[in-house]
């Protein structure tokens, strides 16, 4: 059997590795590079029971068993780990608190813990682009292939498909899996498949000045606004962004793609200084640097 997976990001590339370590001929395609969009730039954050109640909560378990069981499986230097989470709030620079020791050490002064959310025995991590790299490098040591091109459509046979149209040649397959991201939308011009969208969404990361513990801190940054939308008195809340472990010297990193549709690769999206200000620092921090630093 031959299945053609497209799209070369952590869910291609994981199908493709268990698939062929069942000894299925297994094909990726990906345009661009492996792990190059949202699997290489998201959280990595791994959750046992955040899911509870929800008809995500069996497959979130069955996941958060896996990435452990795969550490000790699939070679390479991924960055899985164990790590307890807390919920907190970083204060503007004006607020009496900017400068009260946090209660954590490794946090700096003015950030709030709010609640410590899990432990090591229910939360995780691991680096999202070593990691997707990790497993496309087992899944072709165990016989799957990547093949870079772009895919733009299907071939049919009667009622069932064929093979996929990949840079004007046909590839054909028993089976065909679809893993594109917020690009699937794509292949709903080709099949009857539900729409799948992507979001304009900035993202920051932050490079550490020394060894990070295992911990995280989700701490919503809150900041004094002044524009003509808003008054001077408002504040307004910015994203809940993970605060790394790293009290000292963190470098702060915005990206935003060039236009409001999903870029076609990564190099569409640019650095955005701008956005790192609005997003990481109240009024009166320093610029490019996000507000638990010191």
């Amino acid at each position: 059997m031959h299945v053609v997976i497209c799209g070369g990001g952590v869910i291609g590339a994981c199908t493709g590795y268990f698939l062929a370590r069942r000894g299925i001929d297994v094909t990726v395609v990906e345009r661009s590079e492996v792990a190059s969009s949202a699997s290489g730039k998201a959280g990595g954050f791994l959750a046992l029971d955040w899911c509870a109640g929800s008809p995500l909560d069996a497959l979130a378990r069955r996941s958060f068993a896996l990435h452990a069981s795969l550490s000790g499986e699939v070679d390479g230097d991924w960055g899985y780990q164990r790590m307890t989470a807390y919920s907190g709030l970083v204060v503007p620079d004006r607020d009496e608190r900017r400068h009260v020791a946090a209660e954590l050490d490794w946090l700096s002064d003015g950030v709030i813990i709010g609640a410590q959310l899990s432990t090591t025995d229910t939360t995780a991590i691991v680096h999202p682009r070593s990691f997707t790299l990790a497993m496309m490098r087992a899944a072709e040591l165990r016989g799957a292939r990547l093949r870079h091109g772009q895919v733009t459509g299907v071939v049919r046979r009667g009622d069932a498909i064929d093979g996929v149209d990949v840079d004007g040649e046909t590839m054909r397959a028993d089976a065909f899996v679809i893993a594109m991201g917020p690009w699937s939308l794509r292949a709903a011009e080709w099949l009857q498949l539900p729409a799948v969208f992507g979001s304009r969404v900035p993202a920051w990361s932050t490079t550490p000045g020394q060894t990070c513990l295992p911990k995280l801190s989700f701490s919503t940054i809150r900041r004094r606004t002044e524009t003509s939308l808003q008054s001077k008195s408002s504040r307004a809340p910015t994203a809940a962004p993970m605060s790394p472990p790293s009290p000292r010297k963190l470098r702060c990193r915005c990206t935003l793609p060039t236009s409001n549709r999903t870029p076609v690769q990564s190099t569409d999206s640019r650095r955005s200084a701008s956005a790192c200000r609005r997003r990481s620092v109240p009024a009166g921090s320093s610029p490019g640097k996000p507000a638990f630093v010191r």
